[in-house]
């Protein structure tokens, strides 16, 4: 990646969804039992909770099926962020606006150690810290020109074509899955549209681990780097003329 100064925050916030998830084993259903146990842990106590259409398939299947075998099966509202539990994955999302890093961080750190406090996991197997971008703009080629890549198939050099690519990057213990695409729509908390240049970034890290208490206790260094890391990549997916576009602010 190349070496820029990252920023602090954007003025124009691309930002659609944020997530961390962690996927472990368990001694028992995690569906079953954290939603009762965080709901006697956790403020405020008025919850809206959402069960989401992967419920209703059968939990064999589930389990069996790869593809669906960590998918959340519930959502649990709790203020400005959303609990998604599975059932052998834990999720905290982001409400948009986004409140920024440190109190997503915080919030992160707050429910892992109670999923650790419901002493049903067994293994940690990895995490992960997902950021997805719209970049607004209407043009097509202009969208692409956002994006700091050069595609080309046979004689063909990509200008103003719809595409979608998905590559996966090793960086040390992370594996960025990255997803770029034009156009790309976005329904914002207001109702608005938003439409541009789709930047996904999936950073996972593969650390699997039965020591509960040091997992923990490593969290919140473990937290920072996952989001530098992402941060990185994102800023570097971008041309230096989208990012003044974005109206940087550097600390």
């Amino acid at each position: 990646m190349t070496a820029r100064p990252l920023p602090q925050k954007l003025k124009k916030e691309p930002l659609v969804d944020a997530i961390f998830e962690v996927r472990f084993s368990s001694s028992t259903t995690a569906s079953n039992v954290i939603p009762g146990f965080f709901f006697a842990k956790l403020e405020p106590k008025e919850w809206v909770v959402d069960s989401l259409p992967i419920a209703e398939v059968p939990s064999k299947i589930r389990s069996d099926d790869p593809n669906l075998r960590y998918q959340p099966l519930m959502r649990i509202h709790w203020d400005n962020f959303l609990i998604l539990v599975g059932d052998n994955t834990l999720g905290v999302a982001c409400k948009m606006p986004y409140s920024g890093w440190s109190e997503f961080r915080e919030r992160i750190i707050k429910i892992i150690g109670l999923l650790v406090d419901a002493k049903i996991v067994k293994a940690f197997d990895r995490y992960s810290l997902k950021y997805v971008d719209v970049i607004e703009d209407e043009n097509l080629a202009k969208q692409i020109q956002m994006i700091n890549m050069d595609i080309r198939i046979g004689s063909h050099k990509l200008k103003e074509e719809i595409f979608t690519v998905r590559l996966e990057i090793p960086y040390d213990i992370f594996i960025n899955v990255i997803q770029i695409g034009v156009p790309a729509t976005a329904t914002m908390p207001e109702g608005q549209k938003r439409i541009g240049a789709l930047v996904s970034i999936d950073t996972i890290c593969r650390h699997q681990t039965n020591d509960l208490i040091k997992f923990t206790s490593e969290l919140p260094t473990r937290l920072d780097a996952i989001h530098i890391e992402n941060k990185k990549m994102f800023f570097d997916c971008l041309t230096q003329e989208t990012i003044d576009y974005l109206e940087p602010v550097y600390g």
